[in-house]
C-alpha cells in the first residue's frame, strides 16, 4: 500500500526549483485515533455573510467592548463607517487620500463626563471621532493680519501686536488685552503664537505675555496657514452659547458663538511638526502616537493625556536602545510595545506626571517588525520580523512559527510591494 503524505502546511520552495503544494481551507491537528501518522486535515469554519459596508476595499474592521455600544467601526477605500448590532452602517465622513497606507485604531473608555474618544492614523492625518463632540469655532484671516488686532474667546482677550509682549500690563481683559507675537509677512506664525497663547504652550514672553495664564474655558487644538479652531473644554451642548469676538479687520469668527457641542464630532489632531501618523495604541487613559519617521523624529512617539484629544508638544519621548526607527506600537499586557525596523522594545506608564513613560528594563527583541504585521494573540505577540519570519514574542521568549517556505512567500510578497527597496 502507497503511503500518501499530508502536509502540515504550504510546501513552496522556488529556490530549490521543487514544485508547490497548497493547503486550502484546512489545518493540521493531532489525532491520536488514527494509526499512522496520527494527524487529521480538518476543513477550517466557513464565515457568515454580515453586511456589506461602502463600496471600496475594507482595510480596518475595529471593535472595543465597552466604547461606543460595541459597534464596529470599518474603513472602507477612504471612509470610515460606524455599523451597529444590526448591521446598519452609517458612514462618519472621509479619513484618508489613498487607500494604499494600512489603518490603525485606538479608542479610550469614557471618563466622568468626557464621552469615548476614537482615533484613526492611516499614514497621513491623525484623526479623532466622538459621537459627544465640544462645541467648537474657526478664526480665519482673510488677509495679512494687522497690528493691534483684538479677539475674544468667552470673555479673555488677546491682541496680536508688532511691539513688546510684555509691553504695559497685560491681564487678559477688554483694557488690557494679553500680548500676542504679531509676524508682519506670515500668518501661520501669528495664529500658531495665538494658539500657543491659548493653550499656554510655546515660549512666554517671545510668542505671548510673560504673565500670561491658560485659557480656563477653552482649547485650541488646530492651526494652519489662514485658520485656528478653538473648542471648549465640557463636551456637550454647554459650550454653544459662548461668545468670541474679534476688533479690526481681515480676522472673521465663523459664527458669534461656539457651536456643534453634542453631536458626533469627527476632526484633525494636529501633530507636532505638521507630522503624518502611522500608529496608535491606548494604554491606562494615555494614547500612544508614532509619527512618520524622519530624520529628526526617528524613534519618536507622543502621548495624549487622560481625557484630552490634543497632542501638547513637549509630550513625547523616543525608543532609547537602538536608533532605528519606529513602524508599530501596540498593548501587551501592561506595557505598550515600540516595533521598530531592527528591535522591540517594551514600555511602561510610571504614574509619575514628570517622567509618564519609561523604557521596561530588562526586555529587548534585537529582531525588527515589518510595518503594520504585529498583533496580540491571547499571551503573545505575533510578527512578520525584518527577515521575512513569524515569530511568537511572550513571557521573556522568542518561538520561530513560519518554515522557510512560507518565510519564502512572504519575502516575494514584501520585494512586490516594495518595502525591501524601501528600506
Amino acid at each position: 500500500m502507497s503511503n500518501i503524505p499530508i502536509l502540515s502546511s504550504d510546501y513552496y520552495r522556488k529556490v530549490a526549483d521543487s514544485p508547490s503544494v497548497f493547503l486550502r481551507n484546512r489545518f493540521m491537528e493531532d489525532n491520536p485515533l488514527l494509526n499512522d501518522n496520527q494527524t487529521s486535515v480538518i476543513s477550517r469554519p466557513g464565515l457568515k455573510y454580515f453586511t456589506q459596508v461602502g463600496t471600496g476595499n475594507i482595510r480596518r474592521v475595529y471593535t472595543c467592548e465597552g466604547t461606543f455600544s460595541d459597534d464596529l467601526f470599518v474603513v472602507s477605500g477612504l471612509f470610515l463607517y460606524r455599523v451597529n448590532s444590526a448591521g446598519v452602517a452609517t458612514q462618519v465622513g472621509q479619513i484618508g487620500q489613498t487607500v494604499t497606507d494600512a489603518v490603525a485604531m485606538a479608542a479610550t473608555a469614557p471618563l466622568g463626563s468626557t464621552p469615548a474618544f476614537l482615533y484613526i492614523a492611516d499614514g497621513g492625518i491623525l484623526w479623532f471621532y466622538t459621537d459627544n463632540g465640544q462645541a467648537r469655532a474657526e478664526l480665519t484671516a482673510t488677509g495679512l493680519i494687522p497690528n493691534n488686532d483684538v479677539i475674544s474667546i468667552d470673555g479673555v482677550y488677546y491682541k496680536f501686536t508688532t511691539g513688546s509682549v510684555d509691553s504695559g500690563t497685560p491681564a487678559g481683559t477688554s483694557a488690557s488685552p494679553w500680548l500676542v507675537a504679531l509676524s508682519t509677512s506670515d500668518n501661520s506664525v501669528s495664529l500658531t503664537n495665538l494658539y500657543n497663547a491659548i493653550n499656554l504652550s510655546g515660549v512666554a514672553g517671545t510668542d505671548y505675555s510673560s504673565a500670561i495664564t491658560m485659557h480656563p474655558t477653552c482649547t485650541a487644538f488646530s492651526s494652519t496657514l489662514n485658520t485656528l479652531d478653538v473648542q471648549y473644554n465640557s463636551f456637550g451642548t454647554m459650550g454653544n452659547a459662548v461668545a468670541v469676538t474679534v476688533s479690526g479687520t481681515n480676522l472673521v469668527w465663523n459664527g458669534t458663538t461656539f457651536r456643534g457641542g453634542g453631536q458626533p464630532e469627527l476632526r484633525q489632531v494636529q501633530v507636532p511638526n505638521d507630522s503624518g501618523c502611522i500608529s496608535v495604541a491606548y494604554i491606562n487613559g494615555f494614547v500612544i502616537v508614532v509619527p512618520q519617521q524622519t530624520a529628526d523624529t526617528k524613534g519618536r512617539f507622543y502621548w495624549i493625556q487622560p481625557g484630552a484629544n490634543i497632542i501638547q508638544p513637549l509630550n513625547y519621548a523616543t525608543a532609547e536602545r537602538s536608533p532605528d526607527g519606529l513602524y508599530q506600537v501596540g498593548v501587551f499586557g501592561d506595557m505598550f510595545w515600540l516595533f521598530g525596523q531592527k528591535t522591540v522594545e517594551p514600555w511602561i506608564t510610571t504614574g509619575n506626571s514628570a517622567t509618564p513613560m519609561q523604557r521596561y528594563q530588562g526586555i529587548l527583541y534585537d529582531r525588527g517588525c515589518w510595518p503594520n504585521t504585529a498583533i496580540q494573540v491571547k499571551d503573545s505577540i505575533i510578527l512578520v520580523d525584518e527577515d521575512g519570519a513569524v515569530f511568537s514574542i511572550g513571557r521573556g521568549q522568542q518561538t520561530r512559527l513560519s518554515n522557510p517556505a512560507i518565510e519564502e512567500r512572504i519575502r516575494l510578497a514584501i520585494q512586490q510591494q516594495g518595502f525591501f527597496n524601501a528600506v
